[in-house]
């Protein structure tokens, strides 16, 4: 198939990979939640999406372009393989672990986590189209991606010290399965420095990387001096398959008891049960007076109660 931005393609016979349909889609193949993937073809990624459609010729459809609405590292392996089959399937392994990497911030291999971090660097440097920039460069990346240091290099060497943090106790990941949240405590002498999720830049002083390789817990609470905060995974937002996430609870009401209680001058937040990725954190201030332990149990509590759910599955 021929790559074309999505824009382009409107009333176009074409497939979408890891987004939404347009007027003139005849196939999504996306693990986003609601996308008309055929039931045969879901998995968790949209990558291993595409590499299935390889697999079921049957399925193929009459459309002669690909396309996508954002560059992302599981995007830009969905349309390589559509696009360059032979050369995706000589890299089948590799190429969804890099793009596990850019969106679920876990991996196999180190070099895939190289390769999806050069990625990010790669795409924030271009002016035009990432995706008519890189695919044809992918193949080099993921095969050399030694000779990409400079773009991953010193993400690479977060990801080690945490690794190392994690393995010798400096940093702590209590689980608690019931609830599917892991509580990670992290040294206030660790600074927060920038990583990516996905292909844009977070600040974090455990590398997620590292984190998410550690625990398949999919809601994690950080304690990291000053607020605590809380993050779903990006897992629990698309059509995952490979086991069924815990439906997401709204913590809106959760936020608003939070700031209720804080006399400190700073608000609490929930950016919504159905965002990519959400987030429970103190705004419009650096301190609090809710103790790490208070916000822990509240957590606790609210998603035991699981008043108000949301998933993708729904």
């Amino acid at each position: 198939m021929i790559y074309r931005p999505y824009g382009e393609l409107t009333n176009t016979p074409h497939v979408v990979v890891d987004g939404s349909a347009q007027a003139g889609t005849v196939l999504t193949l996306s693990h986003w939640p609601g996308a008309a993937t055929p039931d045969v073809l879901r998995r968790d990624l949209s990558a291993e999406i595409a590499f299935a459609y390889l697999d079921h010729p049957e399925l193929r459809v009459d459309a002669e372009f690909v396309t996508n609405n954002h560059f992302d590292q599981d995007g830009m392996v969905s349309v390589f393989a559509l696009t360059q089959p032979e050369a995706a399937l000589a890299r089948r392994d590799r190429l969804i672990d890099v793009a596990r990497a850019g969106d679920f911030s876990c991996f196999q291999d180190r070099d895939s986590a190289r390769a999806a971090i050069a990625l990010a660097n790669l795409g924030e440097e271009l002016e035009g189209d990432p995706y008519t920039e890189l695919l044809p460069r992918l193949a080099d990346i993921v095969d050399r991606v030694e000779n990409y240091r400079d773009h991953w290099s010193d993400e690479d060497a977060h990801i080690t010290e945490t690794d190392r943090a994690i393995a010798d106790g400096t940093i702590a990941i209590d689980e608690r399965p019931e609830v599917d949240l892991a509580v990670v405590t992290v040294p206030e002498s660790w600074q927060d420095r920038v990583v990516h999720q996905f292909t844009m830049l977070a600040s974090n002083a455990a590398h997620p990387y590292a984190l998410h390789n550690a625990t398949d817990r999919f809601v994690i609470v950080t304690l990291h001096g000053g607020a605590p905060q809380l993050q779903y995974r990006y897992e629990t937002w698309v059509h995952y398959v490979s086991r069924t996430p815990r439906p997401r609870v709204d913590l809106t009401d959760l936020a608003a008891a939070l700031t209720a209680e804080d006399t400190e001058p700073g608000v609490w937040t929930f950016d919504g049960v159905d965002a990519l990725s959400p987030r429970l954190h103190l705004v419009l201030a650096d301190t609090t007076s809710i103790t790490n332990e208070r916000f822990t149990d509240l957590v606790v509590a609210e998603l035991r109660a699981a008043r108000a759910t949301w998933s993708p599955h729904a």
